[in-house]
């Protein structure tokens, strides 16, 4: 799957806010959200400092916190499980663009092209 996301510094609220109580800065895995996902990938379409503030990258570890600043063209790629404890700091102001993917490795979940005139 593929998710093209923005985050904006101070969002207003509106009427496409499904669950004001759900904020995206939230530590997660992957895995824990679709069970399906064996890795993911994060393609950065903008760059932090120039675009936007805060929205940094963190992987939470055990011995330290990891952080990778978003640049635009840098793909981050790591394995979807709890070993990858990771969340998005949040964004102060202006806003991030990043392409979100995951992918799978089962077969029963591989994506199928609906387009059969081949």
């Amino acid at each position: 799957g593929a998710l093209l996301t923005r985050l904006i510094g101070d969002p207003p609220q509106d009427q496409w806010d499904m669950d004001s109580t759900h904020v995206y800065w939230n530590a997660h895995v992957d895995k824990a959200n679709i069970p399906t996902y064996d890795y993911s990938a994060l393609l950065y379409l903008n760059s932090l400092g120039e675009d936007f503030t805060g929205g940094g990258f963190e992987f939470i570890d055990d011995d330290a916190n990891r952080v990778v600043e978003p640049r635009a063209g840098r793909l981050v790629t790591f394995t979807s499980g709890p070993e990858n404890l990771h969340r998005v700091r949040k964004v102060a102001s202006g806003t991030r663009y990043v392409l979100a993917m995951w992918f799978t490795c089962s077969e029963a979940h591989q994506y199928e092209d609906e387009d059969t005139t081949s």
